[in-house]
């Protein structure tokens, strides 16, 4: 299963990507240079807020990778 859309932050710490499955997915990537983490996976707009909210990263911070 591709991801539909993969962002970053603008520190590179972090990477998401979103998945069309039945439902809407995302996969949260703790990046450090060439490692990265297993995925977080959160089920939800709503999750991925209140994700977002409790790193204190803004929409604004992401771009597209």
């Amino acid at each position: 299963m591709d991801p539909s859309a993969v962002w970053r932050d603008k520190q590179h710490r972090w990477r998401i990507e979103a998945y069309r499955a039945p439902d809407l997915r995302f996969a949260i990537f703790a990046t450090n240079g060439t490692t990265e983490s297993a995925p977080l996976w959160l089920f939800g707009m709503a999750a991925l807020a209140r994700w977002l909210m409790t790193h204190a990263i803004s929409l604004d911070d992401l771009e597209n990778d």
